[in-house]
């Protein structure tokens, strides 16, 4: 089979060259309408939204030390998108729904109390913490009110990844959604699941998010994973974005900056933008302070 393309105002029409039943060469032409004006998710960080216009639907990989941003740029987004009124879902793997609010109240201790209502009434907050702790040693009792019955049994029939697929395939069209986290499913291929079926997972997710005109970002932690792990991870992503410290005769500080991003890294890199240092203010949640251009 061979293709040619051909582009028109803003259509592409594709000739396909195929064989058919008897072996016979036929050409088909098939027309694909380039979508110009393809939803965004805006961040909520203004400064970074006027540079890029936001995100595109897709995967987004989060890669942080522990404790440089990451997750606060997820929660933040979150925050801003359910006050923007998007359809928005938090999957936590090994959290429960009131542990998720209580992080996310005391993550940004003096933010306005009705950002923090949005949050629980217009953000839809899902568990598989039973799911996560089902094989480990953690007694049921430290994270679960149910006591041990048949149907508790019968729960643990189900498969973690399986639950995870059914939840993604419930996730609404132009959805933001933050699964939280990787890092906790990486855990499980030590035992529990193998590493070429979460591979297969984040490539089958990455296309229901751009069908579907769903945004969904997950933090990984960095240095759980060899080097080659790591890059096969980052490589199933549209997007990866790393969150670091350095350490300084000053201080500390945090530093933002994009590995790849569909849509976002040619604007930024057009402008020179190496990276951003960041902060996580008690009131606004996730902020940038300044940015480094490349000269």
């Amino acid at each position: 089979m061979h293709a040619s393309v051909g582009e028109r105002e803003g259509a592409f029409k594709v000739g396909i060259l195929c064989r058919n039943e008897f072996g016979k060469e036929v050409r088909a032409v098939m027309a694909v309408t380039a979508e110009k004006d393809e939803k965004r998710f805006p961040t909520g960080i203004e400064f970074f939204d006027k540079q890029t216009g936001g995100f595109y639907p897709g995967f987004v990989m989060l890669l942080e030390e522990v404790g440089a941003g990451g997750k606060e740029f997820a929660l933040s987004m979150i925050f801003r998108g359910a006050e923007r009124h998007f359809k928005a879902t938090y999957i936590a793997m090994s959290s429960s729904v009131s542990e998720v609010i209580r992080d996310s109240r005391l993550s940004f201790p003096e933010a306005p109390g009705e950002r923090l209502r949005e949050l629980e009434e217009n953000v839809r907050i899902v568990s598989l913490e039973e799911l996560y702790f089902e094989s480990s040693i953690i007694p049921m009792s430290w994270f679960s009110s149910e006591k041990p019955s048949l149907k508790a049994f019968r729960k643990k029939e189900s498969d973690i990844l399986t639950e995870l697929v059914k939840l993604c395939d419930e996730i609404e069209d132009g959805s933001l959604v933050f699964l939280d986290s990787m890092s906790d499913l990486v855990r499980l291929t030590r035992e529990r699941i193998s590493w070429n079926d979460l591979i297969d997972l984040i490539k089958g997710i990455r296309k229901l998010c751009v069908k579907r005109n769903v945004l969904m970002l997950s933090t990984l932690t960095r240095g759980m994973l060899d080097k080659g792990r790591e890059e096969e991870l980052m490589d199933q992503a549209d997007g990866a974005i790393v969150f670091e410290w350095e350490v300084h005769k000053e201080g500390v500080t945090r530093w933002m900056y994009i590995r790849k991003l569909l849509g976002v890294l040619p604007v930024l890199e057009k402008k020179r933008i190496s990276k951003y240092s960041i902060k996580i203010d008690p009131h606004e949640g996730f902020v940038i302070s300044q940015l480094v251009r490349i000269v």
